[in-house]
């Protein structure tokens, strides 16, 4: 391989990490957004029931059971995004100790157990909305749900938080460490 064909790659790696970092960006900021318009129909839904059950003594039993859903449903979106930005839980307390080559591979083993994590709940997620269609399970509660309708959310959001977790990975392995002689 000559220096050249080194160049080329490198630059046609630089365009792919862009392009599916502008891709993932407006996945991602459409899910958040889906994800804030939940939580702001949560505190409504919340509100609408603790009025009716306080003030005008009719509980709504219906109200729980919904943002139950929705609140998997928040997490499941906004865990991609959280971790393409670097939100994600961190022990700022050690790594701010460690060097920048140890700092980078401890950031890469998390993202590497991230991804397994998210293959991991994509499997079983799976099996679970299979396993509810199969045998047309509903929710216990009062709005009789599909339970296939909610679970749904987490095969789909750990695709997502596991594009995102390669994605930085690649990110962080194609930067070179502070103080590093290679480019």
């Amino acid at each position: 391989m000559t220096r050249g064909d080194s160049g080329t790659r490198r630059s046609s790696i630089g365009a792919f990490l862009s392009l599916s970092d502008r891709f993932l960006s407006v996945v991602c900021s459409v899910c958040t957004g889906l994800g804030a318009v939940l939580v702001l129909l949560m505190g409504g839904v919340v509100g609408y029931s603790v009025v009716l059950r306080y003030v005008f003594n009719q509980p709504q039993v219906w109200t729980d059971e919904l943002v139950g859903y929705w609140l998997v449903l928040v997490v499941m979106l906004g865990a991609a995004d959280a971790l393409r930005r670097g939100s994600h839980i961190g022990i700022d307390l050690v790594t701010e100790h460690m060097s920048p080559r140890v700092r980078r591979w401890s950031e890469i083993w998390g993202l590497i157990a991230v991804a397994f994590v998210s293959i991991i709940l994509f499997a079983s997620g799976w099996e679970m909305v299979a396993f509810s269609l199969q045998v047309d399970l509903v929710s216990e509660g009062y709005l009789e749900m599909p339970m296939w309708i909610p679970q749904t959310a987490v095969p789909a959001g750990s695709v997502l938080l596991g594009i995102a977790a390669l994605h930085r990975m690649l990110l962080v392995l194609r930067t070179p460490v502070s103080g590093d002689s290679r480019q």
